[in-house]
């Protein structure tokens, strides 16, 4: 399975739909960061291969190699990417599914059917488009609603992109904690540390900090757990394991 991650605008979330809900669900899937600037997976300690949106007969390459890879295009690189893909007409034919964020800002809304558009004008089976909801604040405001200016476009348009049933990324704090720190939500919610011994060792020593590193660790993991059930969902609901 060979999975993109592609939106026009930045701050969608692409890295956390590549570092977070593929990645750890996709066995040996080489990942792919074609970014310049911002965070990719590799920051957050994943191995990854990083290039240019220029360098895509080189990523072409390597895909048509592949049996597994995650691609995850950046915003800083996205527009090159795009427009050097149109050179190799058959590579809407080996990406396998597009996964395209969208998070609640109307600015992120607009760049998002933008994106939707080109991967219509390419050609790009529109059953091989997922959108997910990200971001999603699950504060008492409907989904419909948080997210009316892509719900009004797939609505009218009907045909391009798989929306239902929805595939929604919850908020949570902790996919701003983890950044920079090498650490993936998997590795968190899986973590086997006693951070209540830890708690209570440090009080009996009179060890502030540690109580801090041991009242955090147990926090992140309690947050990772919660995310890895979403997550696990998401993964369900988007039906990659069932290609």
């Amino acid at each position: 399975m060979k999975v993109a991650v592609i939106n026009y605008c930045g701050t969608v979330g692409k890295t956390t739909i590549a570092a977070h809900l593929l990645a750890p669900r996709m066995g040996e899937a080489r990942i792919y960061a074609v970014e310049t600037i911002n965070e990719t997976a590799g920051d957050l300690g994943l191995d990854i291969e990083k290039m240019k949106g220029d360098k895509f007969g080189k990523l072409y390459k390597e895909l048509l190699m592949s049996d597994n890879a995650i691609v995850d295009v950046g915003a800083s690189n996205v527009t090159r990417f795009m427009a050097e893909m149109k050179k190799f007409k058959s590579a809407v034919h080996e990406i396998d599914l597009i996964v395209v964020p969208v998070v609640p800002q109307e600015k992120q809304q607009r760049d998002t059917i933008s994106t939707l558009e080109w991967l219509a004008e390419r050609g790009f089976d529109p059953k091989r488009i997922r959108v997910v909801f990200n971001q999603f604040a699950n504060d008492g405001v409907s989904l419909v609603d948080a997210y009316s200016q892509i719900y009004g476009y797939l609505e009218s348009t009907g045909n391009r992109a798989a929306y239902k049933p929805e595939a929604v990324v919850v908020s949570n704090e902790l996919y701003d904690r983890v950044k920079g720190s090498g650490k993936t939500i998997r590795e968190l919610a899986e973590d086997k540390t006693d951070w209540r011994a830890k708690r209570t060792e440090a009080r009996a020593a009179g060890d502030l900090s540690g109580m801090e590193e041991a009242v955090d660790g147990q926090m992140n993991k309690d947050l990772a757990q919660t995310a890895q059930e979403n997550l696990a969902e998401v993964w369900k609901i988007i039906g990659i394991g069932k290609k």
